[in-house]
């Protein structure tokens, strides 16, 4: 069973995660996140790059698995140093940039966290972590600090505004086309509280390959609920079975999500209780829709989801986290060489520093550049 919020109304109702018809007990799965009593989690040493963050080739999990893909919330301080520390990171880690986001003039940057500052009077500070940004806060912590974090965030009254669940499907219980044949027959297979639906596919003239990229969107990008079902192997560039089905939750919905996952709903049975909320897959054998069993293979899907635990993944390494990391670490000596050197000598020290770590620039660099320059295009 799961918990979630009605899109009707805001109070909380309890969700049957398969109906009579259906009905199977499956175990609940468990979070993975560890709870340090008093506090957040140890960190490892701000001295280090986060543990997530380290160069891998991307590759296919080995099971089923669920990430957390996107956080943002909203605390009611004015002083971004706090908030860094209230979310268990060092200020010292952070820079100071001179631009903001959506009201607030000013931030501090670690990688892809952001902490927004500056605002009106009353708009407090604003935290963010895109997806890589959730891969380097994990890499900060020797296990797993979702939980803890949110327990944290809410007791200091914070407001959760974004919340992005991934569950990767791997054994082939999820495909593509299964979702688009019972979309394309909505009218008997599909119990929804979505009111649009929209499939986008890329290919490629270059390659040949016909298709490169291929996503179903659920629900409005305007909405506070929209799920994504995309070929995440596609994307990557590989071959074999890897879908991704994206959980988006924003304001009052990402709230609400969050206050049952720091409460302990496991995230398996919180992610398949919103989808079976609002999407369904169904057989066409009751006049009254709400009755209508699910679909077989949706059924051992949604079974397989409520099973898993929250983990994560190694982070892809940007030419952002090598700029960071030599700003953290060398800056002072850098400064301290051009002091002692002088403006004309350190340029000439730099163009040599720059000649020889050309010539020494090998695979993992030019991945490292390849990676940053297809993040820059996508974004």
């Amino acid at each position: 069973m799961a918990i979630f919020v009605s899109t009707d109304d805001f109070h909380k109702e309890e969700l049957n995660l398969i109906t009579s018809k259906n009905s199977t007990d499956s175990p609940a799965g468990c979070d993975g996140s560890a709870v340090i009593p008093g506090g957040m989690p140890e960190r490892t040493s701000p001295d280090l790059l986060p543990i997530a963050n380290r160069e891998v080739d991307i590759t296919i999990p080995t099971e089923n698995r669920s990430l957390l893909d996107w956080v943002s919330f909203t605390l009611k301080l004015e002083d971004p140093h706090e908030a860094a520390r209230i979310i268990g990171l060092d200020p010292a880690l952070f820079s100071i940039m001179p631009f903001g986001f959506s009201g607030y003039r000013k931030s501090l940057k670690l990688g892809n966290i952001s902490i927004y500052f500056e605002g009106r009077e009353d708009m407090g500070c604003h935290v963010e972590m895109t997806g890589q940004g959730c891969r380097h806060y994990e890499g900060y912590f020797p296990d797993l600090p979702w939980q803890t974090l949110f327990e944290k965030v809410l007791s200091v009254n914070a407001k959760f505004t974004r919340l992005d669940l991934a569950i990767d499907n791997v054994d082939g219980t999820l495909t593509l086309d299964k979702v688009w044949s019972a979309i394309q027959e909505h009218e008997t297979s599909i119990r929804t509280q979505f009111r649009e639906w929209r499939r986008i596919q890329k290919g490629s003239f270059e390659t040949g390959k016909m298709i490169t990229g291929d996503t179903i969107y659920l629900g409005s990008t305007k909405s506070h609920v929209q799920f994504r079902i995309y070929d995440k192997a596609d994307e990557s560039g590989i071959d074999g079975h890897w879908i991704r089905f994206e959980i988006q939750l924003r304001d009052k919905r990402a709230h609400e999500a969050a206050k049952h996952f720091a409460s302990g709903v496991p995230v398996g049975s919180l992610a398949s209780g919103i989808i079976n909320n609002y999407f369904s897959i169904i057989n066409n054998d009751d006049s009254n829709i709400s009755r209508c069993t699910l679909q077989a293979w949706w059924l051992e899907w949604l079974q397989s989801t409520e099973k898993i635990q929250l983990t994560t993944e190694q982070s892809i390494k940007l030419v952002p986290d090598s700029m960071d990391f030599i700003k953290r670490q060398y800056a002072p000596s850098i400064a301290m060489i051009r002091k002692f050197l002088g403006a004309a000598p350190f340029k000439g020290f730099m163009d040599d520093i720059l000649e020889d770590g050309q010539e020494r620039m090998g695979a993992k660099h030019e991945k490292i550049l390849a990676d940053s320059e297809a993040f820059g295009r996508i974004s």
